[in-house]
């Protein structure tokens, strides 16, 4: 059968086909105007006259008006680039203008001026390019913090340093003549460095994966910078020609901007150097810059090298007093984190930190104890008294008991009033004594104010090997120990399995449960629904089993209320849901439809991202919203109404379908029915089963059937046990049964084969 492709699939393919578009036009551009571009360099390198010296000049001109055009086109297919595209072709159409103004004038008079407005057309380009690229290195970051604006300085500063102190100084000390030939003479070094610091500054923070275009244009720019230079030499030394070598370097400079424009989008954002890396070529640099200052120290170097690399230096040392900051600051946030705000005892994090180590311990033999220690009735303290004198109260129990603790022991407020210590090399008689002298220190009096208050506490003590090989599980027993001492006013116990084995076994119920949850051992099995207009199976009902690796198949009567009580009710039902949209969609892949109702716990009705995630498993098995209805109770609509009502009405806008189970059970208030957004009514069994023996059962079916057709909803009866129950329900006008009389729940294959042989009894009677 064939499905249909998701809406959201359409849209984003066509999205992708629409950035396509104009990268197509930009590589057929490519292909055209580089070809003239060719055609020029190879005209000019034959040494051509007449119409091949045009085509020489020409065609060069030509190649960057294309190279303009493919820029701007290139800028209509980048969202995010758009703006650093467009700036790049404004800076190619400048160096346009410039070249334009040299073909045409300049290139015929005996000695060229300098400078000349050629030159400005030319220098135009520099700020451009360079903020075109800070535009495309900021849409490839996170965010730019202050360290990563430093490194970008350090780095880049230091590479400018270098290249003033081998190439630069030279320059400025070699150029005589006009003030104005002077600038014409370094002005483009001086904005080739300012391109460089830029692009070695970026090359620290991108790190890779930025793109292809970052890269192509980062070498295009690079290639830039080292044929000004040379130009800048030549020009200075008498030896530039026209049509030369560096004529042909800068074609391959913006050759590569337009293979820059011809890749795809980046995938994803950069991340910059990471690990050691991205400390490593900050640090290498500025130490690289201060060996510059002192080269020139001794040496009498480059001044204009020399403020660079001071530059660079003051930047490291900024960078310096960041790095301390946010040590010091990341050392205080971990404190904190491992810290009770209140009492300034470790905290629960802090505790399973301390267990983890004392596993180690364990393994190795040695003892550990874990003692649990709640104070008894604080509650009403801050009922009576008020949170401020309870927290005044909490904040001293810490001093008492570490007044009795080793200082290689630890002690933990695990929340409330719920404290915790862990001591290594006890027995239980050392474990037991320890208890005691912590319990005689908090029952001497506390002052808290002008108040003097009495309390008493419950020691819970589990010692290991003993008890568990497992710190955590010790906790754990500690604590069901804690409960035992409770609820005996004994004020200190030792875990006792035969005492206490019955919560241990519930703790590890749970965690069998939390594991086959997320392990794929819940399976479903579907019970039919009869529709009694059509004589059709149109729909099942969900019902969850616990494949158990060693129990074998556990009916849910044996584990909702565990999972109830662990709060996993939330994550199973999603499950459920899951398990059975994917099991919908495999029907209909072979050719059935059958709708699906599932139970939806408290937890669900009160999680505002219940519906979202609906939703998500309806679109991920493409799968239309009314295969599914949500089956609720009445008292679990009683227990949140507002919010119930809330994710159910964004369920049922969604095209979700809402039932009420076990409708007559619960709190049946017409006032609420009436505004529940509730597609079915879902009689239960209780009143179906004594139909044939209770004309009050009778009664009770037929006017909520008759309710529910005058609230326009489907009336489902449960618990159709004989041929007299439907055929009394088929009279009634009954929307849909199931029941055993019908079919028991069955595992998916099974219920195939039950429809498939259903279905050709129906052909035989036909």
């Amino acid at each position: 059968m064939r499905t249909k492709r998701p809406r959201d699939a359409e849209g984003t393919a066509a999205r992708v086909r629409g950035a396509e578009r104009p990268l197509r036009i930009v590589r057929v551009l490519a292909v055209l105007f580089a070809g003239t571009w060719a055609a020029g360099l190879a005209a000019g390198a034959l040494g051509a006259t007449g119409i091949g010296a045009l085509l020489a000049s020409s065609g060069k001109l030509v190649f960057f008006v294309g190279l303009v055009a493919i820029l701007v086109v290139r800028g209509f297919g980048a969202r995010e680039d758009r703006g650093s595209w467009w700036l790049l072709a404004g800076a190619v159409a400048s160096y346009f203008a410039g070249a334009l103004a040299f073909e045409m004038y300049y290139r015929f008079l005996p000695v060229a001026p300098r400078p000349s407005w050629s030159d400005l057309g030319y220098m135009a380009f520099y700020p451009l390019a360079f903020a075109a690229l800070l535009v495309m290195l900021r849409t490839r970051l996170r965010r730019l913090t202050a360290a990563t604006w430093l490194d970008c300085l350090v780095t880049g500063l230091t590479a400018a340093a270098f290249a003033a102190a081998v190439a630069l100084g030279a320059l400025v000390r070699e150029t005589d003549g006009a003030l104005g030939a002077i600038l014409a003479g370094v002005a483009y070094p001086i904005a080739d460095l300012l391109l460089l610091s830029l692009l070695a500054g970026g090359l620290v923070v991108i790190g890779r994966g930025a793109g292809a275009s970052w890269w192509w244009l980062a070498g295009g720019v690079a290639l830039f910078v080292v044929t000004d230079t040379v130009y800048s030499y030549q020009v200075v030394h008498g030896l530039y020609t026209v049509g030369g070598p560096l004529d042909v370097a800068w074609s391959g400079a913006f050759l590569c901007l337009g293979l820059a424009a011809c890749q795809r989008g980046r995938s994803g954002t950069a991340t910059g150097l990471e690990g050691r890396l991205a400390i490593v070529v900050p640090g290498v640099c500025a130490l690289a810059a201060v060996g510059l200052l002192f080269w020139g120290y001794l040496r009498g170097g480059d001044p204009i090298a020399g403020v660079l690399a001071l530059g660079a230096v003051l930047a490291a040392l900024a960078r310096t007093g960041l790095t301390f900051r946010d040590v010091r600051a990341l050392a205080d946030s971990r404190r904190q984190a491992r810290t009770d705000e209140l009492t300034g005892l470790p905290n629960r994090r802090s505790v399973f930190e301390a267990l983890q180590a004392a596993n180690g311990r364990l393994r190795a033999g040695e003892s550990v104890a874990v003692l649990v220690l709640d104070l008894d009735r604080f509650k009403e303290i801050n009922d009576s008294l008020g949170h401020a004198v309870g927290d005044a109260l909490l904040r001293q129990v810490g001093p008492r008991l570490a007044r009795e603790l080793r200082s290689e022991d630890v002690l933990a407020r695990l929340g409330g009033d719920e404290f915790v210590v862990l001591a290594s090399d006890l027995d239980d008689a050392d474990a037991g004594a320890l208890a005691k002298r912590l319990l005689t220190q908090l029952r001497q009096p506390f002052r808290v104010g002008s108040m003097t208050l009495t309390v008493d506490a419950s020691v819970g003590v589990a010692i290991g090997p003993e008890h568990s090989v497992t710190a955590e599980e010790l906790l754990q027993l500690a604590d069901l120990a804690m409960y035992s001492a409770k609820a005996g006013r004994g004020g200190v116990a030792v875990y006792d399995d035969e005492r206490d084995g019955s919560g241990r076994h519930r703790l590890e119920a749970v965690e069998q449960l939390r594991a086959g949850i997320s392990g794929g051992q819940l399976v479903l099995h579907y019970q039919p629904k009869l529709a009694l207009g059509t004589g059709e199976v149109e729909g099942v009902e969900a019902l969850v089993r616990w494949e158990h690796p060693t129990r074998g198949l556990v009916y849910p009567d044996q584990f909702i209320e565990l999972a109830e009580s662990a709060g996993l009710m939330a994550s199973l039902t999603t499950r459920v849901v899951e398990l059975a949209l994917a099991q919908c969609r495999s029907w209909a892949d072979q050719g059935r439809w059958l709708t699906v109702a599932v139970n939806v716990s408290p937890s669900n009705l009160v999680d505002e991202q219940f519906p979202g995630e609906v939703a998500r498993l309806l679109a991920a098995h493409d799968l239309p919203s009314g295969v599914l209805t949500l089956e609720v109770t009445e008292s679990i609509l009683m227990e949140d109404r507002d919010r119930a009502v809330g994710v159910l009405t964004r369920l049922r806008d969604a095209g979700v379908g809402v039932s009420i189970d076990d409708y007559g059970t619960g709190y049946s208030s017409l006032a609420y029915l009436a505004t529940l957004p509730v597609t079915e009514l879902k009689l239960d069994r209780a009143f179906v089963g004594e139909m044939a023996g209770s004309p009050r059962a009778e009664s009770i079916v037929t006017s909520t059937l008759q309710l529910a057709h005058a609230m326009g909803l489907s009336f489902v009866a449960e618990g159709v046990e004989d041929q007299g129950t439907l055929d009394t329900l088929t009279f009634l006008g009954c929307d849909v049964v199931q029941g055993y009389h019908v079919s028991r729940p069955l595992p998916p294959e099974q219920l195939w084969a039950w429809l498939s042989e259903r279905a050709s009894e129906e052909l035989a009677v036909l």
